[in-house]
């Protein structure tokens, strides 16, 4: 795996440092290499690209916002076999509970970003042509992204819809309500399920 990161990262340096550590989903190491500081998500099942590639838009798409700070994502690395890797920017993240406030209200400045780039939009009255060719983060009247995601090894459907509660509903909820009926034909919230959407619809 290592001799494949390197030629990846067309690095000559590869030296590993800290501890090895993982989650539930997926292990991670960070290394030393002829570029800076690099941290390595490492998955072996098969659907691990998907899982990764979804995860390397959603960092891209945060740092276009510059609300709040997310490490740079560098690749997504196929391991023989099965699997994948993702090298993205290695951050220091000891002794950060006193900066938690600040981030409280990056997250919110985050989830704001798209109403207040609708709001300068209508104040500047819609200029056509203005930022043309630009990379900075276009506003969005639909909700929805432009990529499968994942929560841990759950592909979420993101299709675009007009208004968040569809979104919600069908892209979120109804999904692991499919999940639950399909793993164990639960009747009862099959039904709980179905009297709510007809709540909701009325």
């Amino acid at each position: 795996m290592e001799k494949l990161l390197k030629i990846e990262l067309k690095t000559s340096i590869l030296k590993a440092f800290g501890s090895a550590g993982g989650g539930y989903i997926s292990q991670g190491q960070s290394y030393e290499t002829d570029s800076g500081r690099v941290f390595v998500k490492i998955n072996h099942k098969p659907q691990a690209r998907k899982m990764f590639e979804g995860e390397m838009a959603s960092l891209e798409a945060i740092q276009k916002t510059s609300t709040l700070r997310v490490p740079q994502p560098i690749k997504v690395i196929d391991l023989p076999g099965e699997g994948a890797m993702f090298v993205m920017e290695y951050l220091k993240m000891k002794n950060l509970s006193k900066h938690t406030a600040k981030l409280g209200e990056q997250i919110a400045d985050l989830h704001l970003h798209n109403q207040k780039l609708g709001e300068k939009l209508k104040k500047e009255g819609n200029t056509v042509g203005k930022g043309a060719g630009c990379s900075e983060p276009q506003y969005l009247d639909k909700f929805g992204f432009h990529t499968v995601t994942c929560c841990g090894f759950i592909q979420q459907v993101n299709e675009w819809q007009s208004d968040w509660p569809t979104f919600f509903i069908c892209h979120r909820l109804q999904a692991q309500m499919d999940l639950i009926e399909k793993a164990y034909g639960d009747r009862e919230a099959r039904e709980l399920w179905s009297q709510l959407n007809v709540a909701e619809d009325s």
